[in-house]
């Protein structure tokens, strides 16, 4: 079982929405949520929104709460435009991997090379190679 949660008087609720309207509004340009709020006061969000049906109705129907960005609803030009830009980003992404994988073939080639050459030119100018392991006893 539960124990019964000591509820916060309606004043103090509102002076918590107040509070928290004016850090919310302030900080991230949002209007404050009921689970916020509930937060504030030490209350689970279900318990909250059984006890204060007026404040919860307030806050959603509040004018700062209909002021969320929907980039649907602006004539589509957002949305076409953060496709675009993901098109782009997918091509120039897959033209990098191909330049990459282009690198990568041409210092493996560079590298062969590199040790064909040093054998031909050691043999060439009669290099003896010392050994840096101490001999076999």
């Amino acid at each position: 079982m539960t124990r019964r949660a000591s509820l916060p008087a309606e004043d103090d609720v509102r002076a918590a929405l107040d509070a928290l309207r004016n850090e919310t509004v302030g900080t991230t340009g949002r209007p404050p949520t009921v689970l916020a709020l509930a937060q504030r006061v030490g209350l689970a969000n279900s318990t909250f929104r059984r006890n204060f049906p007026a404040i919860v109705a307030e806050i959603i129907r509040s004018p700062d709460s209909s002021r969320k960005p929907d980039i649907s609803r602006r004539d589509g030009t957002a949305v076409e435009r953060l496709t675009e830009q993901n098109t782009r980003l997918r091509l120039t992404n897959r033209e990098l991997t191909d330049q990459v994988a282009l690198a990568m073939a041409a210092i493996q080639r560079l590298s062969l090379d590199n040790r064909q050459l040093r054998a031909e030119l050691e043999a060439v100018c009669n290099v003896s190679r010392i050994s840096t392991r101490p001999p076999c006893r």
